[in-house]
């Protein structure tokens, strides 16, 4: 049988596979940051975990991180990513990022191997050496 739904559906390889605006690649060609969608929840949980000079320990981001069941393998790499100026601790920026890279995951989607422009928070963009800004 050729035309109509059945062409659409051979070419295409699966309706499942990762698309553009989906997984990490949500938000890739908007304005604002995409974290900042759902950053009430994490702002909510940071301030819980009593942050010291507005940022809080590796260990405390573990204990918070730990209760989303994701394994410690998966958890190391969302750390890397989320630890965007790698001082050992995450502020709420970067602890907003892990919570948004952690419920990526929790839906099923894989996580970059390097953290997307899009994704770096605003607050990091000048700080990142690779990304210095999004205009470039």
């Amino acid at each position: 049988v050729h035309g109509g739904a059945f062409d659409q559906a051979v070419e295409s390889e699966t309706p499942f596979g990762f698309g553009k605006g989906e997984g990490f690649d949500k938000g890739a060609n908007e304005s604002g940051w995409v974290v900042a969608r759902e950053r009430y929840k994490a702002d909510e949980m940071f301030d819980s975990l009593d942050p010291i000079d507005g940022k809080i320990t590796g260990r405390a981001a573990k204990e918070h991180m730990v209760k989303s069941k994701l394994p410690n393998a998966v958890l190391g790499k969302i750390w890397k990513l989320s630890d965007v100026d790698k001082d050992g601790m995450l502020d709420s920026d970067e602890f907003a990022l892990a919570n948004y890279l952690i419920n990526l995951k929790l839906e099923g989607h894989e996580l970059p191997l390097e953290l997307p422009k899009h994704l770096i928070p605003p607050s990091k963009r000048d700080e990142d050496p690779i990304y210095p800004t999004l205009d470039s």
